[in-house]
């Protein structure tokens, strides 16, 4: 995945380059890269598919005991 032109690091990351100390740049920019990808990941929004509001509510795997008053797994 790659950032798009509105992608902006955030200040927790920037500070954290900022404050490597005795990192090489080419380390540095490893971990940057590191970073914006996993920003990128984490703002992907999954997609869940539409429920059907006419199903039965509830699991089938409960059984309701005579009284009503409770439930069993079974």
């Amino acid at each position: 995945m790659k950032p798009g032109k509105t992608f902006k690091l955030s200040k927790t990351t920037k500070r954290m380059i900022g404050l490597m100390k005795g990192a090489t740049a080419d380390q540095r920019n490893q971990f940057k890269r590191m970073m914006i990808e996993a920003q990128v990941c984490s703002e992907i929004v999954v997609k869940s598919s539409p429920r059907d509001n006419k199903r039965p509510q509830g699991t089938t795997q409960y059984v309701t005991n005579d009284t009503g008053t409770a439930s069993t797994q079974v």
